[in-house]
């Protein structure tokens, strides 16, 4: 299941890769800063429940235990990927980095990550909903 778990984790990180230069490229051109990042931020969480609906039953985690395995193991991807981007590719400062994750400042960067964290869960619990 770690092998699995960790493929679709990869997998989250290219499509969130994806979705970040949409809402660089894209909407930065059409919307203002927190209208991008909100736009961005359902996008993203389309995007992780739409793999996660797709994945989940290929992981095949047997409990809920294992779904919460598999969302750390999803958010620790993620975590690591923005914060060695963040510091080593774009040369940011650990204070920027931090910064993304503040609600107060209107970044949704923690936001994101929690849905990331429990959507293995919320998946397993409507993909058995759907089942019966």
């Amino acid at each position: 299941m770690l092998l699995k778990t960790l493929a679709v984790g990869l997998l989250l990180a290219l499509a969130e890769i994806i979705n970040g230069n949409i809402r660089v490229r894209i909407l930065h051109r059409f919307y203002a800063l927190k209208r991008a990042k909100t736009l961005s931020l359902l996008l993203g969480t389309a995007i992780i429940y739409a793999i996660t609906w797709l994945t989940l039953p290929w992981v095949n985690p047997i409990s809920y235990l294992d779904c919460l395995n598999v969302g750390f193991v999803w958010l620790t991807i993620m975590l690591s990927l923005d914060i060695v981007v963040g510091r080593y590719l774009f040369k940011y400062k650990w204070h920027k980095i931090l910064d993304d994750f503040n609600l107060f400042r209107g970044n949704l960067l923690s936001v994101g990550m929690l849905l990331l964290f429990i959507s293995p869960c919320l998946v397993f619990w409507l993909q058995m909903k759907v089942m019966v």
